[in-house]
């Protein structure tokens, strides 16, 4: 008798432990672009540190020999880089991982892609303009032009990839 309450038991507990497995939590439907948020995420703050860091060393304003930049700006530059490589890979890696693991993000996974893009942009854009301050001095309508001009190419891009992907659901291909 005492054998048979013990296998009960284990029954029991067995079937509460399938019963739980199968209930889905809140953190189960971020499963699929969690761990490139959190790549996104703590890269985004490991730059941050370093970039205080490095900005607080004594004699980081001191011209590099012979120009007219700063280590700091030098560093800024740098750090910037990193930066918006970063967004870019990662920023790209989520908005493929979000439109592949929900339907009703897919169709607009490109418009979140270029918004990763434009954003590497703009950092690559503030990251830059401390060491390019000199050159285009005697322009300074080139500088932002620039950067108007590259954002146009992924803003083309998104456009077109979000057009091709709502018409593909509304017109039927093909000739009747």
């Amino acid at each position: 008798m005492r054998q048979f309450r013990n296998s009960q038991i284990v029954r029991d507990q067995v079937l509460i432990r399938r019963d739980m497995s199968k209930q889905t939590g809140m953190m189960d439907d971020l499963r699929p672009v969690l761990p490139t948020f959190i790549r996104l995420i703590a890269s985004a703050i490991v730059l941050v540190a370093v970039q205080s860091i490095i900005l607080g060393f004594p004699g980081i304003n001191q011209t590099v020999l012979n120009s007219t930049y700063t280590m700091a700006g030098l560093a800024v530059f740098a750090v910037g880089l990193v930066g918006a490589i970063v967004v870019l890979k990662f920023g790209t890696q989520l908005a493929n991982a979000a439109g592949d693991a929900y339907r009703s993000i897919k169709d607009y996974a490109p418009l979140l892609g270029w918004f990763f893009q434009i954003a590497a942009l703009y950092l690559l854009y503030v990251a830059c303009k401390g060491i390019t301050g000199n050159i285009f001095a005697s322009a300074p309508w080139a500088y932002p032009m620039i950067f108007l001009v590259l954002a146009i190419i992924p803003t083309v891009k998104a456009v077109a990839n979000v057009v091709h992907s709502l018409e593909g659901h509304t017109v039927r291909q093909g000739l009747n």
